[in-house]
């Protein structure tokens, strides 16, 4: 097959079916016709050393001339040139930390105090007849105020309040399951 494939570059008939299928039926015909064209696959070695020395050379230079740049003239006065002062380096103090004020926890949940309605996306807060995920009696609007009334009451993995608000009374929970937050103290 490396003969035919050979024959076959020399002759500029490529035999599609055989070059995708026999190995050397295309090796045959891509070293043929790598002598054709003068040789073989050309080497880009020798360009890239030379680039990567160039580029060498050229940064190297650089840095040679920034540490030798021209010092800055003396300042001079009417008496003359006068003495320059040393510079020393210092070490910058490092910041000292300031404790800050303890932040106050937030406002609890208690009877008797305000509550809003948060975190539910524009839709209403279920109000239920009992504490637990009983029959719903009303629906409380997202950012509405109500009046803790009772509670807390544990049931069905959330924690209950009775409220009161617009007309409406019944258990609400005061968080989800993943502690996303309904019943958010009003100051």
């Amino acid at each position: 097959m490396y003969d035919r494939g050979a024959l076959d570059a020399e002759q500029d008939e490529l035999n599609s079916f055989y070059y995708q299928h026999y190995y050397y039926y295309r090796r045959g015909y891509d070293d043929s016709r790598r002598q054709q064209r003068g040789g073989s696959r050309r080497s880009y070695r020798p360009l890239l050393v030379a680039v990567v020395l160039a580029a060498v050379a050229l940064f190297g230079g650089l840095w040679l001339f920034r540490s030798f740049e021209a010092p800055e003239a003396m300042p001079t006065t009417a008496a003359g040139p006068t003495a320059a002062l040393a510079v020393v380096p210092t070490r910058t103090p490092a910041p000292t930390r300031v404790p800050t004020a303890v932040p106050t926890p937030a406002q609890a949940l208690d009877i008797g105090a305000r509550a809003r309605i948060v975190n539910l996306n524009g839709s209403p807060l279920r109000a239920r007849e009992t504490p637990g995920l009983s029959k719903v009696v009303g629906r409380i609007p997202e950012g509405s105020e109500v009046t803790l009334r009772d509670g807390p009451v544990e049931a069905e993995g959330y924690r209950w309040w009775r409220v009161e608000a617009e007309g409406v009374t019944g258990w609400v929970a005061e968080r989800s399951p993943e502690g996303v937050v309904f019943l958010e103290p009003v100051p």
